[in-house]
């Protein structure tokens, strides 16, 4: 069992979600997000050690700070924006939050526990979006690929050290992303259960999944079609 876990956009959504389940197996949490009534709220849910980190993940040396001060050994990189829309109207708060942020966080856990001679896991949250062209969605659509490429080879380097780093890409789930982000969802995967196979994926290391089937099917029918055209 993990000694501590980090859950990054731990207020709402999948982050609040993945905390619940994570508290469910009695695993001490260190919790972080900018709305720091939402992070007491979600602590109050939680049956088991909390601390709170409130931290916004443009302006994040606290968070960093905290990671080397308790060293965690699941650091779930769940944070993440993304807006729909003319990408010539929008600014780099994507790139920022889902590529900056998440590149110091792994690699900063890792210094953490590789310091100490301590195994780890870290899981990236990804996106089915990272795999296709995605216009009107273009910058989330491309942090997430960094996001794969970037998880993929930094477990590939760690794993000698006993720290892995592994990767989910979820289709569309039922949480207030999508509508914060401007578009309604359909079909989308309930969210007790994406945070479910999250949450298998650690425990059997996984390094890399797509957790819905459909966009599984998607996924490969794109590549198919990719291949073809080339």
């Amino acid at each position: 069992m993990h000694r501590l876990a980090l859950v990054t956009g731990a207020s709402s959504g999948l982050g609040k979600e993945l905390c619940i389940q994570l508290a469910a197996k009695k695993i001490p949490l260190l919790i972080t997000g900018k709305n720091k009534q939402a992070l007491e709220e979600t602590a109050h849910l939680l049956p088991t050690d909390v601390e709170i980190c409130v931290s916004d993940l443009k302006n994040r040396k606290n968070l960093i700070a905290k990671i080397h001060e308790r060293t965690p050994d699941l650091i779930i990189n769940n944070a993440g924006v993304g807006y729909y829309g003319d990408v010539l109207t929008h600014n780099l708060e994507t790139i920022e939050v889902n590529v900056e942020a998440l590149t110091e966080i792994s690699l900063e856990s890792a210094k953490a526990l590789a310091s100490q001679n301590k195994k780890g896991t870290i899981m990236n949250i990804s996106s089915a979006a990272a795999f296709f062209t995605y216009p009107s969605y273009v910058l989330y659509s491309a942090s997430k690929a960094y996001v794969n490429s970037f998880s993929k080879s930094l477990d590939a380097e760690l794993k000698k050290k006993g720290i892995r780093v592994l990767c989910v890409c979820p289709g569309q789930i039922d949480t207030p992303f999508h509508l914060k982000s401007g578009k309604k969802l359909r079909l989308a995967m309930p969210v007790e259960k994406a945070a479910k196979l999250i949450l298998k994926q650690i425990e059997k290391q996984k390094p890399f999944n797509i957790i819905d089937w459909r966009y599984k099917i998607l996924v490969f029918l794109s590549r198919g079609l990719t291949l073809k055209a080339i």
